[in-house]
């Protein structure tokens, strides 16, 4: 196939050369050996094709969240290499995406990341360079959920309100050496919010703060994180902490600090492999697995005669609005305040691949004051959930949870484009990533 001097059509071209290779591979198994013969080839050429369609170079369909309780979003995403050469030593990659679900949730988007070849960070074996990332986002969410503030809400008062919010975020990573990245941020950042006649009974300007704003702030901060180098078994570890200023430009004294700390232990256990007859795939049926321990504290504190508005306040329950999970016996969105703590233990294990399922527990609650989070009266959860991994990361999870007094919840989450956004805990290196 000819190549092409322009980066997209070459990405396209190239997308469906690799595309064709993979259906060939398929049918060769197949005609050779039958669903048997797939089978002891580990799903391997049928793992690719999957991948090769979702992520990648080139055009590509994707699904996913949005946001928790907006229901299954489908689109298309446009992922290109930019960079052809090492000259002049800049590696340029951008994602544009828009995905939009039944339930009228919609958002749209841009990223681009640039790595320049300034300077190399010894990071254990390998090399990190500066990067740059920009973005646009867009997020029509038009049912998200409120129970008003604190640990002692009611499921009887829940009501809903319409978000939109626009931002663009600029940040820029810093390695310095081990794992140890610094990183500088600014976010032009947009949001209103339009409450339903039922949210304006229940709730009112001292119970939901920004109940009917119009928010436009810019909000720099600086960014700490740390991450061990990948292993597969042993000891290995990430942490975050971060500082925003969120500083209102209009809307309202709607200005506030927020300082946000995280961290994960990982334990990876070596199991022996293991052979059954003429079966080879099912020797990862007892695969690795691994024990993790993290935790996340958020702190968010008003300037003197200012409030943080209802919809930029954190959340525990289900999945939050950046679709990260504690405690998921709880529904989504359930427990929102100013403060939040969580604590997670989860053992994964890896099943036959892709598959994976893990057990879990959670602890954490919410504080109108950072006096608040302390171990008192924590909400709980544990469950079990199960993973689907294509290209070697998690792209659909499912779980089931209990405890805290309001039954079990069920909670889905996933993304098949690509990585990991602007929105990740810890800063890495360039590639082809997703814009949510």
């Amino acid at each position: 196939m000819a190549q092409s001097s322009n980066p997209v059509a070459r990405d396209l071209r190239t997308e469906f050369r690799v595309l064709y290779f993979d259906v060939c591979r398929v049918k060769e198994d197949y005609n050779e050996g039958g669903f048997r013969g797939m089978l002891e080839r580990q799903f391997g050429t049928v793992q690719d094709l999957i991948v090769d369609t979702f992520t990648g170079r080139g055009l590509h369909p994707t699904i996913g969240l949005i946001v928790p309780e907006g229901g299954i979003a489908f689109g298309a995403a446009l992922n290109d290499e930019w960079h052809i050469t090492e000259t002049p030593h800049i590696r340029f990659t951008t994602s544009v995406e828009a995905r939009g679900s039944d339930s009228g949730f919609w958002a749209a988007g841009a990223l681009s990341h640039m790595q320049f070849d300034w300077y190399r960070a010894y990071d254990v074996g390998s090399f990190r360079m500066p990067q740059i990332t920009v973005a646009v986002k867009h997020f029509d969410l038009p049912d998200m959920p409120f129970f008003g503030l604190g640990n002692q809400t009611s499921l009887s008062d829940q009501a809903f309100y319409k978000l939109t919010e626009t931002e663009l975020p600029i940040q820029v990573d810093f390695p310095v050496a081990y794992g140890v990245t610094l990183s500088a941020q600014a976010t032009a950042l947009y949001a209103t919010s339009d409450p339903s006649q039922l949210f304006l009974s229940r709730f009112s300007a001292s119970s939901a703060p920004g109940i009917r704003s119009r928010t436009t702030y810019i909000v720099p901060g600086l960014i700490a994180s740390y991450r061990s180098p990948d292993v597969l078994y042993g000891l290995s570890g990430d942490a975050r902490v971060s500082y925003e200023a969120y500083q209102a430009l209009d809307g309202g004294k709607f200005t506030f600090d927020r300082v946000e700390a995280r961290m994960a232990v990982h334990y990876g256990i070596e199991d022996q492999p293991f052979s059954l007859g003429r079966f080879p795939y099912l020797r990862s049926l007892l695969g690795s697995s691994r024990f993790t321990a993290d935790a996340n504290l958020v702190v968010s504190e008003p300037r003197a005669r200012n409030a943080v508005p209802f919809y930029l306040q954190p959340t525990l329950g289900g999945g939050d609005i950046h679709n990260e999970n504690w405690l998921r016996s709880y529904t989504s969105y359930r427990f929102t305040a100013p403060n939040t703590v969580a604590y997670g233990l989860t053992y994964e294990r890896r099943l036959i691949d892709p598959f994976g399922f893990s057990v879990f527990a959670e602890w954490g609650k919410v504080g109108l004051n950072p006096g608040e989070l302390d171990f008192d009266h924590l909400k709980h959860s544990i469950g079990v959930g199960f993973s689907l991994r294509l290209g070697g990361r998690a792209v659909v999870e499912f779980s089931i949870a209990w405890g805290g007094g309001e039954g079990s919840h069920t909670y889905a989450t996933g993304n098949t484009n690509n990585a990991i956004g602007l929105g990740a805990r810890a800063a890495g290196t360039v590639g082809l990533r997703g814009v949510f």
